[in-house]
């Protein structure tokens, strides 16, 4: 099964996930998911959590491969506010359809409940089937 994992990084902390994952399984191919325009962490919460809280998407660059060329597809993303980042749902407006999904959520509180539902049905609209939904409890 050819497997991608696409992530989307402010701090690090999705980006060291995402490595945790490729390195227990075989046949992986990282993506780094860039916004066209960055923010930092200032930006981060008076632009991007608003943005979140509403499911808005963010403008991000170019990604380097065809999803249509993937098994499944592997989303690792922070949680703002409660919600994915702007960035995540722009990932997931790339989906193609009829592709397995695993979703890698990290926040410093270890759970979105508030946007859990609304993040599964997201993927299911896009046709997809949603094999796993993940909390991930960032370290400090």
């Amino acid at each position: 099964m050819k497997t991608i994992i696409m992530y989307y990084t402010l701090g690090g902390t999705s980006k060291k996930e995402a490595e945790r994952i490729a390195s227990e399984n075989e046949n992986v191919v990282i993506c780094e998911v860039q916004q066209k325009k960055k923010y930092n962490i200032f930006t981060a919460f008076i632009l991007g959590c608003p943005k979140a809280m509403k499911r808005q998407v963010v403008e991000i660059k170019d990604v380097q491969y065809d999803l249509s060329d993937f098994d499944r597809i592997i989303f690792v993303a922070p949680i703002w506010a409660g919600f994915p980042v702007p960035a995540f749902n722009a990932m997931v407006n790339l989906l193609p359809t009829g592709k397995e999904v695993e979703i890698f959520m990290c926040s410093g509180g270890g759970e979105a409940p508030k946007s859990e539902e609304g993040t599964k049905k997201m993927i299911q609209d896009k046709n997809c089937k949603l094999i796993a939904y993940h909390n991930i409890k960032a370290s400090k």
